[in-house]
């Protein structure tokens, strides 16, 4: 599917529609939340927004900001379908007067390598039909976000391919190791849960980098939360 021309799209605010393609990277960064992201510019490497794991709280939840780390959007798993339905909200509301869009996972289950993922509008309140959905393989690094039911793509998300470090193998099992350890620690002292393989270990190995494209006129705020959401959908146990 190729990417084409929409019209101007904004879900969650008209500053972030550009009137170019955009080209952003999505890197996971060091947190005990692990839903810590720093986005980027692909070109300039100027960061555009930052995503906050929240640490404490009865439901997995994020708050995505903007550069100067104004709320702009607070991601949030429901408590009534476990890891298969979220709720992105404007600002730090978790209201529902303040719900901009759902994102639904239809089956617990899903084919290794498969990703087919439902987004409905806050105004479709029936869910019989789906306002984009995002398809491909998220696991080998080849989503597409596509309007409806639609070919049209408006947006495609892939995992960057990090540099090798330079270090042996037997250097890279002793900094897993030694990772392994502390989050060992951090666990008992914060008695909090947090996901070892993509925090702090894939943070340091280069894991868990995400190059997105976002066609022109598509607000890419919109773009970023839904790789929040599969990240955690896909990623979080």
């Amino acid at each position: 599917m190729e990417m084409e021309a929409v019209p101007a799209l904004a879900v969650v605010d008209a500053r972030f529609v550009a009137g170019d393609a955009a080209a952003l990277s999505v890197a996971k960064t060091l947190s005990l939340s692990g839903s810590d992201f720093t986005v980027t510019d692909a070109a300039t490497g100027a960061v555009v927004l930052r995503v906050d794991g929240v640490l404490f709280s009865l439901r997995r939840r994020c708050l995505l900001a903007d550069a100067d780390r104004r709320p702009v959007l607070t991601v949030q798993e429901s408590a009534m379908v476990m890891n298969r339905r979220w709720k992105v909200f404007r600002g730090e509301s978790t209201s529902r007067r303040d719900l901009l869009f759902t994102v639904v996972k239809p089956s617990a289950i899903q084919l290794w390598g498969s990703t087919k993922v439902s987004v409905f509008l806050a105004s479709n309140d029936a869910e019989q039909a789906s306002d984009f959905r995002v398809t491909g393989s998220y696991h080998d690094g080849a989503c597409a976000v596509s309007l409806g039911d639609s070919d049209t793509v408006i947006a495609k998300a892939s995992k960057a391919t990090p540099l090798s470090p330079p270090c042996s193998n037997h250097f890279r099992h002793f900094i897993e190791h030694l990772v392994g350890v502390l989050l060992d620690l951090t666990q008992k002292l914060f008695r909090a849960q947090i996901d070892r393989r993509f925090s702090v270990a894939s943070a340091l190995l280069g894991k868990n980098a995400y190059s997105v494209t976002v066609n022109a006129g598509i607000d890419y705020a919109f773009i970023v939360a839904l790789v929040v959401v599969l990240d955690e959908m896909h990623f979080q146990p």
